[in-house]
């Protein structure tokens, strides 16, 4: 009778195939390699320039002033990741809101600060995100959370020169212009996106003309110089919380802080 090799055991189909399924992830790795690289898309930069044209605001200065343009990328597919939800801040100084516009993702938290030296009223009543906060003194500050996509006007009810536009939008790819027009997206995830622009001086026609379909990666994008025309575009007074005009109660002594 042959005796088997002490320690030697007889390679069954089991055996077989669990050696051979080590030999290709720790040996090979080509089993593991595509499917990391497949779930970890590149992630590139988009930028652009906006060019206002037909306008009639500049800045004390004499200088354009092409800040506030709203650039934001949606993916068309609807795979594009959540940012998450952030943190913001729209401070009250000097009888302005700062910055006059800020875009956010829908369900952001917005604090209104105030840094002045007097109280504020601020208050939303025209479309978005709709509220009160009532009157409260330097120092002080309340928050906002705007919960579904939309613009809101904001205003304070003391002070008719003050406002400010918050937009509420369902991606975290969103850019604001500064002064000289540019704006930047970094950390966009490869894949094909459809890019809106809003300007509170600017038709909603005007403004779909400029909406496209990019294919995003896998090198940065430059998607050059965008123009965007101001004519015909004609302030508007707004109304005080009631409803009612403005009167001059917000520089008397009586709405300074103690």
């Amino acid at each position: 009778m042959k005796r088997r090799a002490a320690g030697i055991l007889k390679p069954t189909p089991r055996r077989r195939r669990l050696t051979l399924l080590l030999g290709l992830i720790v040996g090979g790795g080509f089993l593991t390699a595509p499917f990391l690289t497949a779930t970890v898309p590149r992630l590139v930069s988009v930028k652009g320039t906006v060019e206002l044209v037909n306008s009639r605001i500049k800045t004390p200065g004499g200088r354009m002033d092409a800040s506030g343009v709203v650039v934001w990328l949606k993916a068309v597919d609807g795979g594009a990741r959540n940012g998450g939800r952030t943190h913001r801040t729209l401070t009250q100084r000097g009888k302005r809101f700062i910055p006059h516009v800020l875009p956010v993702e829908v369900g952001s938290e917005v604090d209104f600060p105030n840094e002045d030296p007097f109280f504020h009223n601020v208050f939303s009543i025209y479309e978005g995100r709709r509220f009160d906060l009532g009157l409260y003194a330097s120092g002080e500050t309340r928050p906002v959370t705007f919960n579904r996509p939309g613009i809101s006007y904001i205003f304070c009810n003391i002070h008719p020169q003050m406002s400010a536009i918050v937009i509420a939008l369902e991606t975290p790819y969103v850019a604001s212009t500064d002064q000289a027009g540019a704006f930047v997206f970094n950390g966009v995830p490869e894949g094909r996106y459809r890019m809106e622009v809003w300007h509170e001086r600017a038709t909603p026609e005007h403004l779909a003309t400029l909406s496209r379909v990019l294919q995003v990666g896998p090198a940065d994008v430059d998607l050059g110089s965008l123009r965007i025309s101001e004519e015909g575009y004609i302030p508007q007074p707004h109304r005080n919380k009631h409803g009612e005009e403005y009167d001059s109660r917000g520089n008397r002594p009586a709405y300074r802080k103690p």
